[in-house]
């Protein structure tokens, strides 16, 4: 199965930018956003962006946990390095996405790019377990909620990908019974083949079996990573209970920051309706659909979802649109990072990262 090629995929998610962006003009009046945007609250304001650099900040801080557990790096150090991932990931258009950024950087510095590429996987996974939880059951704040499908859809989606993450982590050999499951439908699909004018199916049964064969090979990385990972909580024990603090603490700030944001324009939001739906705003806005940080796809998300709790299109695009400019804040400082971060080992990081940065990993 070909892929699609970069700068045809960049084009793609530029057209579903504006188409999205489109749609929640459409259901927008212009006025509306002038006025929200002409009360600022400027306390609220300058308060949501302080909560957004404390979450960055406890962020890189759980970065840093898990890499002290093979050398100890310097917090500001390694906070540098995070801004500058935090621009790769939410303002260049790159194919280096800011994880691998992240990596990189911190992998030439303690001069071991495997247990840094582990230790950012480490850092992101656990937050996107956390999120499988807090997705389930963050909407009984108001149990309500539930009957959307919008809300019992990613809940249930959220308990099935904890489940299965669990099943990898601790079966012996997780592998087995899926194994024989696409087996044998697929043979079943190749048996039909047989028949005449069916031949297609020996054609789908080639498609399913590369897309099996693809997930089935990053469950298999995902196992050797947490295998790598709980190996280091077994040696530390209060490892473990600081990283789920440092995580839980991120996820209060994310609400936190939501409400801030919806403050500055003085909308006032229950706050434990964000609590419900928040965390399945974070599920579904973080589908990769467009660029720069879902540009566009992202604001579109808020919107919907905070129609669910009785809040207007206006007030949530607001707020959706502060949001992205806390974003492109925090990435504009990662930029400035990037053009003053020297580092000897480093002659040109594009260059290096697109060509012979990933072999190290």
């Amino acid at each position: 199965m070909n892929k699609i090629p970069g700068p045809v995929k960049l084009i793609i998610k530029i057209v579903l930018s504006i188409a999205f962006f489109s749609v929640l003009l459409s259901f927008v009046r212009g006025n509306e956003l002038l006025e929200l945007f002409s009360r600022i609250n400027w306390v609220f304001f300058l308060l949501s962006f302080v909560v957004t650099v404390v979450m960055v900040a406890a962020s890189c801080a759980k970065w840093k946990l898990i890499l002290d557990l093979k050398d100890d790096i310097p917090y500001r150090e390694l906070f540098r390095i995070y801004m500058v991932g935090y621009f790769f990931s939410n303002i260049l258009p790159s194919t280096v996405g800011g994880d691998v950024v992240r990596s990189y950087y911190a992998g030439r510095l303690i001069e071991n790019q495997g247990y840094s590429a582990v230790s950012v996987f480490v850092e992101r996974f656990s937050g996107i377990f956390f999120l499988f939880f807090l997705v389930t059951v963050a909407p009984l704040f108001q149990t309500g909620l539930y009957q959307s499908p919008y809300i019992l859809f990613p809940a249930l989606a959220g308990g099935c990908l904890a489940m299965i993450t669990i099943w990898v982590w601790k079966a012996e050999n997780p592998f087995a019974l899926p194994d024989g499951i696409a087996r044998f439908c697929l043979a079943i699909l190749r048996k039909t083949g047989d028949v005449p004018l069916l031949g297609f199916f020996k054609r789908v049964a080639d498609s399913l079996e590369r897309l099996y064969s693809g997930i089935i090979d990053r469950l298999k990385k995902l196992r050797k990573e947490l295998d790598v990972a709980m190996a280091a909580v077994r040696e530390n024990k209060r490892f473990l209970q600081r990283l789920i603090l440092l995580t839980v603490l991120f996820y209060l700030l994310t609400w936190v920051n939501v409400y801030t944001a919806f403050m500055a324009f003085d909308v006032h939001v229950d706050f434990l309706a964000i609590c419900a739906i928040v965390p399945a705003i974070m599920l579904v806005a973080h589908v990769p659909v467009t660029l720069l940080g879902n540009l566009g796809y992202f604001e579109s998300v808020f919107v919907f979802y905070f129609l669910l709790v009785g809040v207007g299109g206006a007030e949530s695009l607001a707020m959706g649109l502060l949001l992205r400019l806390k974003m492109l804040f925090m990435g504009a400082i990662g930029y400035i990072v990037y053009l003053t971060y020297r580092q000897k080992f480093i002659p040109d990081t594009a260059d290096t990262l697109q060509h012979g940065g990933n072999k190290e990993i």
